[in-house]
């Protein structure tokens, strides 16, 4: 009788604290295994630091996010992003212009491998190796913290020229 209670402490022990446990908050507070959807999350500050200024769910198909009145964030503060549960070969734009004009600074960020939750620290920094990212500025005077339209899709873009 002892060796099966000890072997039914056992398995509630290790079903009550295994990976079957509830999601462990990340340093922003938020629970990715908690989410039902792809989204992705904008910041303040670079590394996904400072106050959350935008949030959207993203669904796969192509997505025009404006950074305008009554659209749900705050015009140019964003200077990283979070995606959430956002599947390989996402691509997605930010924009300096409202317009979504290459003829002010964008980035061109595409997903490579999937992560429940994924920090895209600056939309300035390029050339650093990552497994998760790739990432591509054109660079017209800045970006970080002048974002103004988002775009995203499971596909790449035309144009994709810093020119």
């Amino acid at each position: 009788m002892r060796l099966h209670n000890a072997l039914l402490m056992s398995v509630l022990f290790a079903t009550a604290c295994g990976p079957e446990a509830e999601p462990v908050p990340d340093e922003t507070g938020t629970q990715a295994g908690a989410l039902s959807s792809a989204s992705i999350t904008f910041w303040e500050g670079n590394f996904c630091g400072g106050d959350q200024v935008g949030s959207y769910p993203y669904n796969t198909a192509a997505t025009i996010i404006p950074n305008s009145s009554g659209s749900g964030w705050s015009n140019d503060e964003a200077r990283s992003m979070k995606l959430f549960q956002v599947p390989v070969g996402t691509v997605i734009r930010v924009y300096n212009s409202a317009s979504g004009s290459h003829g002010d600074d964008w980035a061109e960020i595409v997903v490579n491998q999937y992560a429940e939750q994924l920090c895209v620290t600056s939309f300035e920094v390029t050339g650093t190796p990552n497994p998760y990212y790739s990432l591509s500025y054109c660079d017209k005077g800045g970006l970080d913290g002048k974002v103004s339209q988002v775009r995203a899709q499971p596909y790449g873009f035309v144009g994709s020229d810093c020119n």
